[in-house]
C-alpha cells in the first residue's frame, strides 16, 4: 500500500500546476487518503475505507466523481446500521449531501437526481413532496435516459402523492403513461442484452402501481380532456389509444375519434392495428385482416409482430378461414416461441372443425379431438399461464375421443399414426 501511495505522489508531481486545482489545496494529503480508501473500498473494509473517503470528501471534493459513488455506499452502508432515530436522520440528511455535491462538482444532475429522488423515498419520505419533486426533475432532464429503478421509485411516489390528495388519478396517469413511454423505448433499444430484463421488470413493477387508477372511466376520460390540445401530438396519440387498448376501453368513442385520426394523418403499425381492432369489433373480419396486414409491413425492423399475427387470427377466424387463421397462429408462436395461446386458438380451431370435417369413417372424425388436445398439451407445457385453460380445454374434448370399436375395422391400435384430412391436413397419435 506504501509503495501505491509513493507512486501517486510521484505520479502527482508530474501534473502541470493548473491541473492541481481539483486535488485542492493540499493535494499530497488529497491523493494519500484517495488511494488509500480505495483500497480499503476493494478489500471490502468498509469502516477503514470511510475514515480516509471522509477526509478526500471534504479537502478535495472535485479530485474524483468515482469518489461519490463510492461515498453513497459507505454513507448508506452506516445508515444501514443506525440504530436510533437520530443517527438514521444523520447518516440519511449525509447521503442527500452526497448526491449534492457531486452535482455541484460534476454535474449529470438528471441522472444524478435519480439516484437521490430513489434513496430519499427508500429513507426519507415522511415528507413526499420533495422526493416526488426530485424525481420529477430528474425524469425531465433524463428523457429516454432515465433508470428503470428511479422509474420504479418515481411511480410509487406518484401514488403516495394520490393518496395523501397531493395529486389527481389523472396526473398519476399521465406519470404512468410517460414512464411506459421510456420504458418502451429503453426495452427496445436494449433487447438482447441484460438492461432489457431491467427495464422488463420495472415495467411490471410500474404497472402493478399503476393499475388501480387504470379504470376505463379514469383512462376515457383524460382522453376526451386531453384530445384537443394533444391531437397533433403523435406520440401522445400512440400512448393513449395503446393504455385504452391494452385496458379493454376500446367500446369508447374516444378510441375509435384518436384511431381514425391517426391513420387519416399518418398510417402507421400502431394506427393501422388500431383500426383493425375497431373492424373487429364491428365483425368486419376482412378489413380487419388488412389493418392488421398493413400494421404488419409497416411495423419497424425489429418490433414485435406477436400481437398482430394473433388479431390476424381472429380476424381469419371470424370469417371461417380456419387455414389461413392457423398460419398466422405460427407465426405469433414463432415470434414468441413461450406463448401457449396461439397452440389454444389452433386447438379451439380443430376441435370446432369436428362436423365441418366429419367422414364416413368414425375413427378419423372423431380423431380431431386427439389433435386438438395434443395442441392444448403443447400449450401448457410451452407457457403454465394458460395451463388452467387448456386443461379445461382437455378434459371438455378428451370425452369426445374415438373408442376402440370406432377404429377396429381401420386396425388402427394404440400409438397408430392416424391421418385428418380436410383444411386439418395433420396427422395424429391413436390414444384409447
Amino acid at each position: 500500500m506504501k509503495k501505491f501511495v509513493l507512486m501517486s505522489l510521484i505520479a502527482l508531481l508530474t501534473i502541470p500546476a493548473m491541473a492541481q486545482s481539483k486535488y485542492g489545496t493540499d493535494s499530497v494529503k488529497c491523493v494519500q487518503n484517495l488511494s488509500l480508501y480505495r483500497d480499503y473500498y476493494k478489500q471490502k473494509m468498509y469502516d477503514e475505507a470511510y475514515k480516509f473517503w471522509s477526509i478526500a470528501y471534504n479537502i478535495c471534493p472535485a479530485s474524483s466523481e468515482r469518489m461519490y459513488v463510492d461515498g453513497a455506499n459507505l454513507v448508506e452502508m452506516k445508515l444501514k446500521k443506525a440504530e436510533t432515530d437520530e443517527e438514521k436522520a444523520a447518516w440519511t440528511d449525509s447521503l442527500l449531501k452526497v448526491y449534492d455535491k457531486r452535482i455541484e462538482n460534476f454535474g449529470n444532475e438528471g441522472y444524478v437526481l435519480g439516484r437521490k429522488g430513489t434513496d430519499m423515498l427508500r429513507y426519507a419520505n415522511d415528507d413526499i413532496e420533495p422526493v416526488y419533486n426530485t424525481l420529477k426533475k430528474s425524469i425531465e432532464l433524463q428523457g429516454n435516459d432515465f433508470e428503470a429503478g428511479a422509474s420504479v421509485a418515481y411511480m410509487n411516489a406518484t401514488v403516495i402523492m394520490e393518496k395523501r390528495g397531493l395529486l389527481e388519478e389523472a396526473e398519476v396517469v399521465a406519470n404512468f403513461t410517460k414512464i411506459s413511454e421510456i420504458m418502451g423505448y429503453n426495452l427496445k433499444a436494449s433487447a438482447g442484452t441484460k438492461s432489457a430484463t431491467y427495464y422488463q421488470r420495472a415495467q411490471e413493477s410500474v404497472e402493478k402501481l399503476a393499475g388501480p387508477y387504470l379504470s376505463c372511466e379514469v383512462l376515457v376520460k383524460m382522453a376526451k380532456d386531453n384530445y384537443e390540445e394533444n391531437k397533433d401530438d403523435r406520440s401522445w396519440m400512440e400512448r393513449t389509444v395503446n393504455l385504452l387498448d391494452d385496458k379493454k376501453c376500446t367500446d369508447a368513442p374516444i378510441f375509435f375519434k384518436i384511431a381514425k385520426k391517426m391513420h387519416d394523418d399518418e398510417p402507421s403499425a400502431v394506427s393501422a392495428e388500431k383500426m383493425g381492432i375497431l373492424s373487429l369489433k364491428s365483425k368486419e373480419y376482412s378489413n380487419a385482416a388488412n389493418y392488421f396486414k398493413q400494421a404488419l409491413d409497416l411495423a419497424e425492423e425489429g418490433a414485435d409482430l406477436y400481437n398482430y399475427y394473433m388479431e390476424l387470427v381472429e380476424a381469419y377466424i371470424g370469417m371461417g378461414s380456419y387455414s389461413q387463421a392457423r398460419t398466422f397462429a405460427n407465426k405469433a408462436a414463432d415470434a414468441r416461441p413461450k406463448e401457449g395461446m396461439p397452440y389454444i386458438k389452433i386447438g379451439d380451431m380443430i376441435a370446432a372443425s369436428a362436423g365441418q370435417c366429419k367422414t364416413d369413417d368414425p375413427c378419423v372424425s372423431k380423431a380431431v379431438y386427439w389433435l386438438a388436445v395434443d395442441y392444448f398439451s403443447k400449450a401448457k407445457s410451452v407457457d403454465p399461464s394458460v395451463a388452467e385453460t387448456a386443461n379445461s380445454r382437455i378434459g371438455t374434448y378428451s370425452a369426445y375421443f374415438p373408442e376402440k370399436n370406432d377404429c377396429f375395422f381401420k386396425s388402427i391400435k394404440e400409438g397408430d399414426s392416424v391421418q385428418i384430412g380436410c383444411w386439418i391436413n395433420e396427422s395424429t397419435k391413436a390414444r384409447f
